[in-house]
């Protein structure tokens, strides 16, 4: 009932513009009470025998379980009074259990907002969000940077709910690596629904729908555009830097995927922990990076392209020595990634760690800028 009576009244609320902060306090309740349930269901979805594979029924089971059915009715019917007097009972102070309810409501969302205030260190969350793209960076005083929006904006709005506070709808950066659409499709959507303080990209121009639309609502809401390239410092504060490692000033042309290979990347560093964020450059952007002179060794490399072979080559991986390698990727996707050859060409780095989004699902890593932390949905 909650969900249902305050849920509706949230959106009824929500049609008056400037009464919109009121719908979202309102929506606050139904949300406890999906995340209540969302979290219960995940729990026990862990358990043993969970989910069972029985098979076709029979006739004799169907048969079965409508004589159960029958047989519950009839017990019920026979103590209906007695069900009816309990309920009576537990109804008779409708009052104090709404007060009481209410102000349970109020204490747990209140306990929530103070545990999912920033907690001195950085959070880089790399959201499983299908066959694409989408990097979630917290850093330690709260600050909330974005890179890419992955193939679906369903599935990216899910997954920013579970990662970002519950009454958080603000992003101080997006980064729009380059304008494929497994990596920008959700980011319309983001641009629609939450208040984005700045946005960088390469400045690769493109002629998809969802480029054309992202374009629009940049110059409609009247966010920042940045365009960067190699030799760039984006400042997260508190010494937290993304190091915009490419593209060139001069874009690459004549490669196998231009648009690929224009990809940004960056290092975001802190302290001694970094991260290496490739986008989905290619072989020949690699190479170019590799003679670059710039410094690619790193704690976390985000593999380039979602396992394609035609990246992550030997030396590139040599040069980045990562102690993990994330690989975003979709569960049994029509292009094969991860190759079993980018595989195999991580498993001779020894040392180096594989964690993928369709196994493990949203992998996220914390730190402090020394240590780090490792945790994931599965």
């Amino acid at each position: 009932p909650p969900i249902m009576a305050l849920g509706g009244t949230a959106v009824l609320v929500g049609q008056v513009s400037f009464l919109e902060p009121v719908a979202r306090a309102i929506a606050w309740v139904p949300w406890l009470c999906l995340a209540y349930t969302n979290g219960i269901v995940r729990w026990m979805a862990d358990w043993p025998f969970a989910s069972v594979e029985i098979g076709r029924a029979g006739a004799a089971w169907v048969a079965i379980a409508y004589v159960a059915l029958v047989a519950a009715l009839w017990t019920w019917s026979q103590h209906r009074n007695s069900a009816r007097r309990v309920w009576a009972l537990l109804t008779k102070r409708r009052s104090t259990t709404l007060m009481i309810g209410g102000a349970l409501a109020i204490a747990v969302l209140a306990w929530l907002a103070v545990l999912q205030l920033p907690d001195g260190k950085l959070h880089v969350a790399f959201l499983d969000v299908g066959q694409g793209d989408a990097i979630l960076i917290s850093t330690e005083r709260g600050q909330q940077v974005l890179v890419d929006g992955g193939p679906s904006p369903s599935a990216l709005t899910s997954a920013l709910g579970r990662e970002m506070p519950f009454w958080d709808r603000s992003l101080d950066l997006v980064v729009m690596t380059h304008a494929d659409a497994d990596h920008i499709t959700g980011l319309a959507e983001v641009l629609d629904r939450y208040q984005v303080d700045g946005w960088v990209d390469n400045g690769f121009p493109d002629e998809d729908a969802v480029y054309t639309e992202c374009m629009a609502l940049l110059e409609e809401k009247g966010v920042p555009r940045q365009t960067v390239h190699s030799g760039d410092r984006l400042s997260l504060g508190s010494g937290i830097v993304l190091q915009v490692l490419h593209p060139p000033a001069d874009p690459m042309s004549g490669t196998e995927s231009d648009s690929n290979n224009n990809s940004v990347v960056m290092q975001l560093e802190w302290r001694e922990a970094s991260f290496l964020l490739t986008g989905d450059i290619e072989a020949e952007a690699e190479r170019l990076l590799l003679t670059s002179g710039q410094p690619l060794t790193t704690d976390v490399l985000k593999v380039a392209h979602h396992g394609s072979g035609g990246s992550s080559t030997a030396e590139f991986l040599a040069a980045a020595d990562p102690a993990y390698a994330v690989i975003s990727v979709g569960a049994d996707n029509r292009f094969g990634h991860p190759n079993r050859a980018l595989l195999d060409r991580l498993a001779a780095q020894h040392d180096t760690i594989i964690l993928r989004t369709d196994e493990q699902g949203t992998i996220e890593f914390v730190t402090d800028g020394h240590r780090l932390w490792l945790t994931t949905d599965r």
